[in-house]
């Protein structure tokens, strides 16, 4: 086998004498006997340089080809030189100067060598331990088991008698339409209790042939950002054995809605939107694919509505876009008119009220800054609080807000709330492990994005819960470059208004709020299933006579 090289230098070889074989042929033609001779010869001396040129190509000397190598060795200063140091060098590992102790631990004396790169880990000081005497160091054995007296008397106090807990019957797996049937019927008792305001309710029912009742306690929200909860014990007959199944009911506050809205804009069409949690809205909303470009849903979509969408939005062909699921005619959520638990929240030292229209400015550290949004006045400071602060707007005062929360705030007006740039938690909910940051904006009018000339361009990022009462506006949206409105938290409003082309609205559910809700943020009307085994249990002998009482100090406890 040749080499690439070797190859092509032969090829070169044999095209050249082909060659001038052709042109000398054609100059001696006439003579053929001299031709033939000068051809003979021209053949052999070309063979003997072919063979001369391939020698020298072997061996190398053909520097046309080759690339020629050398190698020159330069002297330069080493450690042997004046200008090294010994701290320039690696030391060597010292010779050990005392008898080497393959065994740690058995020598006379431990040598430290730090320059030993396997050298062991240092054992742990344990403090001198105060000699105690022998006899305490050792328990008294326990006697052998031998004939027990045993006395009776009288005693001053009594100990209530402790019964060994009955065993659990055996499950039976409760059919779906049962299922269904039981959580509108507690939902329905709950709704009762809470328009009556009572705590308590028994009731009983036939559904189908089957006997059911039910002993359901109704408990309020423990402090402002709790949420209430109702739980309901159900019993019924299967088979001649009495069964019973227990669950949990929560109420639903807005803030557990990543969007609600309570009459949708027919010119307003969703398109570049993404939301992440529940939406729901009062009545049909509008939807639109360009260009590719459609909105998402990751959690379910209700409407109380027949229909879900707005003219011709063809469901079926976008299941991508509700990927949580979709149902229609639920119940409406009707927004509260009135809301004095926000009004009067707080202590009287953690709530400050706004005459007029006022700037508020958060910063990192908790505190906050006001001054008149007209630039009147001082600015004033308020303190940092371990407790939930409530900023209240008298009358028509405005309230225009921006800056970095550090605490729980909540901030109404029965006027307008306006944001004027972005409103962010100092720990991010989703980048640390424990945040009590909190944000509530209740407006009884509008909430209002700033004019693109406040906010600055580029994208705004807003946290918290918002609840407009009336509308959720953007103001001068055909103006500025495109961006994105990220809201983190929830969005309720009576209506929304276009942002776009200004701003694409991308939503993402503060998962916190599942559990609590921002201080005295207003809650729905609306009961879910929070927690339940979902099976029917057996009862045991003298369980079914638990008072309500006891049922709600159970699950308290």
């Amino acid at each position: 086998m040749f080499t690439p090289v070797y190859a092509i230098a032969c090829r070169d070889a044999a095209l050249t004498m082909s060659r001038a074989s052709a042109r000398c042929w054609t100059a001696f033609r006439p003579n053929r006997d001299a031709t033939s001779c000068f051809a003979i010869s021209t053949v052999a001396h070309l063979l003997v340089l072919f063979g001369i040129g391939s020698a020298i190509y072997e061996s190398g000397d053909d520097d046309r080809d080759l690339p020629e190598l050398s190698v020159q060795l330069e002297t330069r200063a080493g450690p042997n030189d004046p200008e090294f140091t010994e701290a320039a060098l690696p030391q060597p590992a010292p010779e050990p100067v005392e008898e080497v102790v393959d065994n740690p631990g058995t020598g006379d004396q431990t040598l430290d060598a730090p320059a030993l790169a396997d050298a062991t880990p240092m054992l742990e000081q344990v403090p001198d331990v105060t000699q105690i005497e022998e006899a305490a160091a050792f328990v008294e054995p326990v006697p052998e088991a031998g004939a027990v007296l045993t006395t009776t008397a009288d005693a001053a106090t009594s100990v209530p008698l402790v019964t060994e807990p009955a065993p659990e019957g055996a499950a039976d797996v409760m059919p779906q339409p049962e299922q269904v049937m039981l959580t509108r019927n507690m939902q329905k008792v709950a709704m009762k209790l809470l328009d009556t305001n009572t705590t308590a309710s028994t009731i009983s029912w036939q559904q189908d042939g089957q006997q059911y009742s039910a002993r359901v306690m109704r408990q309020p929200a423990a402090d402002s950002t709790g949420l209430e909860q109702v739980i309901a014990e159900i019993m019924t007959s299967k088979d001649g054995k009495r069964m019973k199944t227990r669950l949990s009911l929560k109420r639903l506050a807005f803030s557990h809605f990543t969007q609600l809205v309570n009459h949708w804009d027919p010119n307003i069409q969703m398109h570049d939107d993404v939301i992440d949690g529940r939406f729901h809205s009062n009545t049909e909303f509008g939807l639109t694919t360009i260009g590719g470009v459609k909105p998402r849903f990751f959690g379910k979509v209700t409407t109380a509505a027949s229909t879900l969408t707005i003219g011709n939005f063809n469901s079926r062909r976008n299941k991508d876009v509700f990927q949580g699921g979709s149902e229609t005619k639920t119940d409406r959520v009707t927004l509260p008119r009135d809301m004095p638990d926000v009004v009067g929240g707080g202590e009287e030292g953690d709530r400050r009220v706004f005459a007029d229209d006022t700037r508020i400015i958060f910063n990192p550290d908790g505190s906050y800054v006001w001054r008149l949004a007209n630039g009147e006045g001082d600015l004033q400071r308020a303190e940092p609080s371990q407790k939930p602060q409530y900023l209240i707007g008298e009358k028509d005062a405005k309230l225009y807000v921006r800056g970095t929360v550090a605490g729980i705030f909540t901030v109404y007006s029965p006027s307008d709330i306006e944001i004027e740039d972005d409103l962010v938690y100092l720990k991010d909910p989703r980048q640390t492990v424990v945040s009590r940051d909190y944000l509530a904006l209740i407006s009884g009018r509008d909430i209002r994005i700033a004019v693109g000339e406040v906010t600055g361009p580029g994208d705004l990022n807003v946290h918290g819960a918002l609840f407009a009462r009336r509308r959720f506006i953007t103001e001068s949206v055909d103006h500025g470059k495109p961006a994105t409105i990220f809201i983190y938290g929830s969005l309720t409003a009576g209506t929304i208004l276009e942002t776009e082309p200004r701003y694409a609205t991308k939503l993402d559910y503060d998962k916190r709020f599942e559990y609590l809700r921002p201080a005295s943020f207003p809650m729905t009307r609306r009961y879910e299933v929070d927690s339940w085994d979902q099976d029917w249990k057996e009862v045991q002998g003298g369980e079914n006579e638990v008072s309500a009482g006891n049922l709600a100090q159970s699950q308290s406890e």
